[in-house]
């Protein structure tokens, strides 16, 4: 009976790994098919109540050009753009608004894309399709035809008393012209708390907002430190020099600040601080694998089994766009005797897996947190 037992259970653990390596065998052959040359991709979605949405077309050239529809309307990015697997980098060479210079997609099959960093109007996350929108919201203004007579009234016949004066039974219906009642400022809010950019980087909006929206109290905006960061009456940043300063927004009785740090775009990218986790769809929803950088060199990486988590720690180095990172220590559930786990650096706040893993694939990405 327990020889039963454990060849079973040796079956039913073969058949589990691999079912997840053929999963992981269909989703590279899907991946290999991509192909957006020649194609025009919407934003699903509209923020702003325009005729036009976000869009993006990418040329068979390697070009592309972006249009983006924010509060005040539409403005124009273009460069190339480069496909390394699922994920559409975008090198920005001209913007009509904001500092961009490098724009990510992850691309979701060749009619969908995901848009993964915050532009002036369409945002992380929104959903780009091949599939032409329109606004419905925007309708014409709707005009009215004076009656025969100049008169507009219903019932009016526009005659004037035969002396060649106008009737003086009929009164002026003029308006009067409506004054606006004060909207007090009852709040601020931002994209963000925490701020960066490198030196140089000009007219960024870092999109600091009244509310109402349609407050009468007048924003301002000021800068701790000018020598870091210069901020404009529109809340548009002007990264000057290294270091860090706070931003002040007044409106009303209302005071708000965000932290704004100008890096050194030269400066040695030796270390890596925070959590980055996975949407790998072979987990359960919480429990996507995930990796947590410190800034003394460690990491743990955390993987999700049918049965329960496994840790993967030790040390770990930058060089160039590459985390490599030393196994010292399996713990739990982890499958796989690896010595060295490897990440791309894709930006900021995006790695990708170079590693192939029982429950991890190599490509998938993780995400800041």
């Amino acid at each position: 009976m327990k020889k039963r037992f454990v060849i079973l259970f040796v079956l039913l653990s073969f058949f589990l790994v691999l079912s997840a390596c053929t999963k992981k065998e269909e989703e590279k052959e899907e991946k290999a098919a991509y192909d957006l040359g020649g194609k025009t991709y919407y934003n699903t979605v509209d923020k702003y109540g325009h005729e036009d949405h976000s869009k993006i077309w990418f040329g068979k050239d390697g070009s592309f050009v972006l249009n983006d529809s924010y509060t005040d309307g539409t403005y124009e990015v273009s460069g190339k753009w480069a496909l390394d697997e699922n994920v559409c980098s975008l090198d920005v060479e001209s913007t009509g608004k904001g500092s961009f210079t490098k724009i990510l997609f992850e691309v979701m099959n060749n009619d969908t894309l995901k848009l993964k960093t915050s532009l002036e109007g369409s945002k992380a996350d929104d959903m780009f399709s091949t599939t032409e929108i329109k606004g419905s919201d925007v309708k014409p203004k709707e005009e009215t035809t004076p009656a025969p007579g100049g008169s507009d009234k219903e019932g009016s016949s526009g005659d004037k008393d035969p002396s060649g004066k106008e009737d003086s039974s009929k009164s002026d219906t003029t308006p009067a012209p409506e004054v606006k009642a004060d909207i007090p400022c009852t709040g601020i809010t931002s994209l963000y708390h925490n701020y960066w950019s490198y030196a140089n980087e000009k007219n960024w909006d870092l999109e600091i907002r009244p509310i109402p929206a349609d407050t009468t109290d007048k924003m301002t905006f000021s800068s701790s430190d000018e020598s870091v960061v210069k901020i404009d009456d529109q809340g548009r940043a002007t990264a000057v020099g290294i270091g860090n300063a706070v931003i002040t927004a007044k409106c009303g009785k209302i005071k708000y600040t965000v932290n704004y740090e100008v890096r050194d775009k030269d400066a040695p990218k030796n270390v890596i601080v925070g959590t980055f986790q996975s949407k790998n769809p072979n987990s359960a929803p919480g429990y996507e694998p995930f990796v947590v950088f410190d800034k003394s060199g460690k990491f743990v990486f955390t993987e999700n089994f049918y049965a329960g988590l496994g840790d993967f720690a030790g040390t770990y180095k930058i060089e160039d766009d590459r985390i490599y990172c030393t196994v010292n220590s399996v713990a739990g559930l982890a499958l796989d005797s690896v010595k060295e786990i490897v990440f791309k650096i894709v930006d900021e706040n995006t790695l990708k897996l170079k590693t192939e893993l029982t429950m991890s694939y190599n490509s998938e990405l993780f995400y800041r947190k």
